[in-house]
């Protein structure tokens, strides 16, 4: 068996400072649930297509041997229930995706911070648009 060290670097650097994340937790930066312990909210049997996280349910101590996910949190963002059960972060993906470490090394790179901001707000979208996002 094979171990290696979690590592405690953020994704990014807009995860460094996530908020909301329990302030009594420290350094920890990483999430270990149990596999037996992941269950889907939804109130059918999941599809192919359904797009909601899995849920911890009465996730219990972790034993030597025992199947476990490790989850490295990027975004900690409010939790919109779907009538059907399914669980979403709140907000737009762009709010809450980035580039990781390549995000800061072009920050790096350019010497200045937010360059990927300023090339997508340069972008021109083509084609259908379904929604405008909240709050442009």
């Amino acid at each position: 068996m094979s171990l290696y060290p979690a590592v405690l670097l953020p994704a990014s650097a807009a995860a460094a400072g996530i908020s909301g994340w329990p302030p009594g937790l420290g350094g920890a930066r990483m999430v270990a649930i149990r596999v037996d312990d992941l269950r889907s909210p939804l109130r059918r049997p999941p599809g192919e297509a359904d797009r909601t996280a899995l849920i911890a349910a009465g996730a219990g101590p972790v034993r030597t041997g025992d199947m476990v996910v490790f989850l490295k949190p990027v975004a900690v963002a409010a939790a919109v229930v779907r009538r059907d059960g399914r669980v979403q972060a709140g907000g737009h993906p762009a709010d809450h995706a980035r580039l990781g470490v390549i995000e800061q090394q072009l920050d790096e790179m350019t010497g200045q911070p937010g360059t990927i901001g300023r090339a997508a707000a340069q972008v021109v979208p083509r084609g259908k648009i379904r929604a405008p996002r909240a709050g442009r």
